[in-house]
């Protein structure tokens, strides 16, 4: 039975591969090695990736797509590995309907994380009194997303938290 390294190990692994030098395959075989013993770290995988790129081999273009569409696809649609195989599909592979169908998934991805942060935002500085602030950031986020629910109720509760 294996076991998974500890998130700490991982760190560690993946600082040793970013240390090693480019030249060579140093560095190449120390993210693959990391890809081996933990394949849904997604740091490494876009590391990886990023690496295969250097050369512009088919055998490493090849490489780099399986590293993008694994990390994608262990990222449960997470907007940078996204944004990542959108970019190789758009100038290594030249496959621009491919690439658009990653962008679009990635921007949706990111507007909603987006989204929730600025609703999060709006509810800290809420709860710190700070309406005001709360205001400006709700106008700059109501500009992007003009419906959002979660906006609407986290201004409603800074709002009601500063009449009280």
């Amino acid at each position: 039975m294996s076991t998974h390294p500890s998130p700490q190990e991982l760190r560690r692994k993946w600082k040793a591969a970013n240390a090693e030098p480019v030249e060579g395959s140093r560095r190449l075989d120390a993210y693959r090695a990391l890809a081996e013993g933990c394949p849904a770290f997604v740091p490494n995988l876009l590391a990886l990736s990023r690496t295969c790129l250097l050369e512009r081999d088919e055998a490493h273009l090849d490489e780099a797509e399986r590293a993008l569409r694994t990390a994608a696809d262990v990222s449960a649609g997470a907007p940078e590995p996204l944004i990542e195989l959108g970019r190789f599909l758009a100038t290594a592979r030249n496959a621009p309907v491919d690439a658009e169908a990653a962008f679009a998934s990635a921007a949706s991805a990111a507007l909603s994380l987006l989204e929730e942060a600025w609703a999060g935002w709006i509810h800290a500085l809420g709860e710190q009194d700070k309406l005001d602030a709360a205001m400006e950031v709700a106008e700059l986020a109501k500009r992007i997303v003009p419906d959002s629910a979660a906006i609407a109720r986290a201004v409603d509760a800074a709002q009601r938290r500063a009449s009280r």
